[in-house]
């Protein structure tokens, strides 16, 4: 709509000195004379448009227009800014970055040196946790199709390793333990699910309107909390000593002690699935597993194939 790229138009202004027709019409993917249209609509509208020629030119506004600022301190706006720009640079979405330059605009000359100071003591980057190089692509995707309420299709691999292909109406976009997911309503299962992003392929928007279901994301992580402790295994670890540091990354919530060799016994309820093994398996020799034996079993059974394949190697 023309009124919502007059107010993106006006804050992308307010935002920089001078800006060329050009540099605007590429950024908001028009033409150089619609934004000219749109410049003069704004002068007439009482903004306080400055319009400077020659090779420095371009359009700006005079530096005594001003928006309320009074909502927010200096602390608030750090905060907000920071939360915005790390979400932003992941998820690269459009309207993101508008309103992040509408809160640009709430920064007094005086915060500015503050709030750049600040970025130096808190800063969070999510491009650890990302998800393929199509990663822009498909968050893209998921956001059309969960604000309009239309179906998607993509192939998935689950814990145990199968592959199916799924049908679902997507709700929410998250991120929870160290990844990304989609919820939605599966209508293979037909039921709710939470869905890895990195483990989705072939993700296609179907173009069919769903009603969106009542129950939240919240709701749905507080029933599968309650059903993993409810199937939750009693399980118990002995670590070496030097890996103290590395238990804190993914066992932080289990009962730990130290035994009379020194070392660690940990002792913790988690779902027996191929995670835990991988877990398991990805401290090394740093660790064994005391309880339950089906799992010192399944442990030694996957160590046994890993050394096998390792034994058909010659020459190494």
């Amino acid at each position: 709509m023309k009124i919502d790229r007059l107010f993106s138009e006006l804050v992308y202004l307010i935002n920089r000195d001078v800006v060329t027709a050009r540099e605007m019409a590429d950024h908001f993917e028009v033409s150089v004379r619609t934004v000219q249209r749109d410049m003069d609509t704004l002068a007439l509208a009482g903004i306080p448009l400055l319009s400077l020629r020659g090779a420095q030119g371009g359009y700006g506004i005079m530096k005594e227009y001003k928006l309320d600022r009074q909502l927010m301190n200096t602390h608030d706006l750090f905060f907000i800014l920071t939360s915005l720009e790390s979400i932003s640079s992941t998820l690269k979405n459009k309207d993101m970055r508008t309103t992040l330059d509408k809160m640009k605009t709430l920064i007094r000359d005086y915060q500015q040196t503050e709030i750049l100071s600040r970025k130096e003591q808190l800063h969070i980057d999510f491009s650890a946790f990302s998800i393929g190089k199509n990663s822009h692509e498909l968050f893209s995707i998921l956001q059309k199709s969960i604000e309009n309420r239309t179906l998607i299709t993509f192939g998935y691999t689950n814990n145990h390793l199968e592959m199916t292909k799924r049908v679902v109406e997507p709700m929410t976009i998250l991120f929870k333990w160290f990844s990304w997911y989609l919820y939605g309503f599966c209508r293979l299962r037909n039921d709710f699910r939470l869905f890895r992003l990195s483990r989705m392929e072939n993700v296609r928007p179907i173009y069919k309107y769903f009603t969106r279901r009542d129950k939240t994301v919240v709701q749905f992580m507080k029933e599968m909390d309650t059903k993993a402790e409810q199937h939750a295994m009693e399980i118990t670890l002995r670590f070496h000593p030097s890996a103290k540091a590395h238990i804190g990354d993914y066992l932080k919530d289990g009962a730990m002690d130290t035994d009379s060799e020194g070392y660690i016994i940990l002792k913790l309820a988690m779902p027996e699935d191929e995670w835990l093994y991988g877990m398991i398996l990805s401290y090394g020799d740093m660790v064994e597993v005391l309880e339950p034996p089906h799992l010192k079993r399944m442990i030694l059974e996957k160590s046994l194939q890993i050394l096998r394949k390792y034994q058909t190697l010659k020459n190494i």
